[in-house]
């Protein structure tokens, strides 16, 4: 049985309240070869970036989330150089004390947001948690940790962070960026995913760019996340590929085996089955001694061209080490929610279309009579923010009644939808790609629809059949006037076989803007959803608050960005019931942070 209560916020901490701080540390100064090796890798990305495909540009997250230029790089050198004095806070456990009865806990340190500028703060969001025990590891993407692995870093830079409970998500330890390890050719891009073996054993999977291509980076702790490894690549491909939205398991069965999916965007022009077309694909590997070594790659879906692609793959076991995969397939016309499954050291099975996904958001009419989502994918949702990879997938593993159950779930906009002046114009398309959306021309006004998101289950007992598409969240969408957006649904089953799905919500906003946070829970394998609110106080879509990478002037995060996905989790050690899921949260209503919830 839930308690609820009500949350009570304490403002206006200020001075001894929020003590210790840290005294003022003198930035070190900066090496010539390490900022000439980094100004050369961020080019370097951004010269491959540019030879990608329109489709494939637009796909992609990874390397374009960060937008951080050389001439930023010359600026934080020449800060350095002036020896700025920068004062950072320890983490204080005073912060939570007003959230956590709530069972909300704050997640990443905010008081380092501001230290480098008045007015412009710094984005923590795209969660994923790991439980094992009362041991629990939040990662996150973090352009603070950007700077600060810059000013006090050795070697590479990292966009990835990460902070610790030992409480069971009670109270959190903000740790700082997560260790690039000591090359200077090293960037730690994010898209993080934590998994774990035990309370002590835990591993973080995140985009890797080395000195010699791109990477899944593969990094451990056995201290219960306290510190970590240099990041090893999982896989690594030559420098006509970026591969992106990378996805870890470990079986609960031999917690030896670990897979890792992700996307290829293969610009090589050398694929056997695509030839010189462009090439997505949806790639596995698997280590058989807990992540150490990996094999070689294996294609679990690939499209040719560049009007189609795939995207957004998630992974997990169920309790007799069969793995699921599944995945978004693009079509010219259409997009698919796709699952497979294999046995150990099998080959997939031919993968099954679950559904066809409705996108919310801008949705342009273009030549054809062919619908395709407000593709830049960059301004989707209302308050111009993407909302590309609304997708989840869990398995139940407990043994129980339900065991093997697969679930899937996304955002879907096929309830409700109305006409919406779109602001932009199709200037430029290219015959026969679909349509590439340019900033808003007064000349051309291209009118187009709005779709608003539900959150949409199928579920299947044996991984092949799957239910019809049934909706999670209670409020229905009206019939007159607008709509609610709910988006990036995350899913998890706990250790009794109960299932629980949780969301960002808008429901109540009559003007479908301000966000707040749902989750909801089923007993019944699905059949009925108990939704409900998290206590934390509703927040407007304000994402592009380090666009000036914190006062330096240059470019920091992609103003459309507001992270693709949260990740919601269970003890996988199975001794605890309950569920916890980190997700951002804007902090005074403008500053992106992470906060946690747990609740059983």
């Amino acid at each position: 049985m839930r308690t609820r209560f009500m949350l009570v916020f304490v403002m206006g901490l200020v001075g001894a309240t929020l003590a210790p701080w840290a005294s003022g540390q003198n930035v070190p100064k900066p090496n010539p070869d390490r900022i000439n090796a980094i100004k050369a890798k961020l080019a370097q990305i951004s010269d491959r970036y540019s030879k990608l495909s329109a489709h494939q540009r637009m796909l992609l997250d990874g390397e374009k989330r960060l937008g951080l230029s050389p001439q930023a790089v010359d600026k934080l050198a020449a800060a350095a150089s002036a020896g700025m004095s920068i004062t950072r806070k320890q983490f204080s456990d005073m912060m939570a004390d007003a959230q956590k009865n709530a069972g909300i806990a704050s997640v990443s340190d905010p008081s380092t947001d501001l230290d480098f500028s008045a007015y412009d703060g710094l984005t923590q969001s795209e969660t994923h948690t790991a439980m094992c025990g009362n041991q629990v590891v939040v990662g996150f993407n973090d352009s603070g940790s950007v700077i600060q692995s810059f000013f006090f870093g050795s070697g590479g830079l990292s966009f990835s962070g990460a902070a610790v409970s030992s409480d069971g998500g009670k109270t959190f330890h903000d740790i700082g960026f997560m260790n690039p390890g000591p090359d200077i050719n090293n960037f730690l891009s994010g898209d993080p995913l934590l998994t774990c073996t035990d309370s002590t054993h835990f591993v973080y999977t995140q985009l890797f760019e080395t000195g010699t291509g791109s990477a899944v980076g593969i990094s451990s702790s056995s201290d219960g996340g306290n510190t970590w490894s240099d990041p090893q690549p999982a896989v690594l491909k030559d420098f006509s590929h970026f591969l992106d939205k990378p996805w870890t398991a470990i079986d609960p069965s031999n917690t030896q085996r670990v897979y890792i999916t992700y996307t290829d965007f293969d610009g090589s022009g050398t694929s056997p089955g695509c030839g010189l077309q462009s090439r997505t694909a949806i790639e596995l590997v698997v280590s058989n001694d807990g992540g150490q070594h990996f094999g070689s790659p294996s294609i679990i879906d690939e499209q040719c061209g560049d009007n189609v692609g795939v995207q957004t793959s998630h992974v997990a076991f169920n309790s007799h080490s069969v793995a699921y995969i599944a995945w978004h397939r693009f079509n010219p016309t259409n997009v698919e929610v796709r699952v497979s499954h294999l046995s150990p050291g099998g080959s997939p099975v031919a993968s099954i279309a679950v559904d066809q996904k409705v996108f919310g958001g801008d949705v342009m009419l273009v030549e054809g009579g062919s619908f395709f989502l407000t593709l830049d994918l960059e301004e989707d949702l209302q308050g111009r923010f993407r909302n590309l990879s609304g997708l989840d997938l869990a398995v139940d593993h407990t043994g129980g009644l339900n065991d093997g159950a697969v679930y899937v779930t996304w955002d879907d906009g096929r309830n409700k939808s109305t006409s919406d002046l779109a602001g932009f114009s199709l200037e430029g398309n290219p015959p026969n790609q679909p349509a590439v959306l340019v900033p808003f021309s007064p000349l051309i006004l291209t009118a187009g629809t709005y779709f608003y998101t539900d959150i949409m289950l199928s579920r299947s007992k044996d991984g092949v059949h799957f239910s019809p598409t049934s909706q999670v969240n209670s409020d229905r969408q009206p019939k007159f006037g607008g709509g609610h957006d709910h988006f990036q649904p995350a899913i998890a089953v706990d250790p009794t076989g109960k299932v629980a799905i949780c969301w960002y919500d808008r429901r109540n906003d009559p003007r479908n803007f301000n966000i707040e946070r749902f989750c909801a829970e089923s007993k019944n394998s699905g059949n009925d959803w108990v939704n409900f609110r998290v206590p934390i106080a509703p927040f407007a879509p304000l994402h592009r608050m380090d666009f000036g990478l914190a006062g330096f002037g240059e470019p920091g995060v992609n103003p459309a960005y507001m992270g693709d996905y949260d990740g919601l989790t269970t003890d996988f050690t199975g001794k605890t019931s309950g569920f916890i899921g980190a997700f951002e949260w804007m902090s005074s209503g403008m500053n992106p942070d992470v906060k946690a919830f747990f609740f059983q």
